[in-house]
């Protein structure tokens, strides 16, 4: 692999890395919020996020209806 493929993949992971961190203070923000819930129930509180559209910013998106 040359330097530049090495920096490719270097970058990515930096972003597969910002993205996990962020996926976990996620978690612990639902588990701070939600003391009461279920594992089961944080996870389904993190999937829900994860597939809501949002932009850059996390707020989120009303995409129109497709049909």
């Amino acid at each position: 692999m040359g330097a530049m493929a090495a920096t490719y993949v270097e970058k990515f992971q930096v972003i597969v890395d910002m993205f996990e961190f962020g996926v976990q203070a996620y978690r612990q923000r639902m588990r701070r919020e939600h003391p009461a819930a279920s594992d089961e129930e944080i996870e389904g509180r993190v999937q829900t996020w994860l597939l809501q559209p949002s932009d850059r910013l996390g707020n989120q998106i009303h995409l129109p209806a497709r049909g």
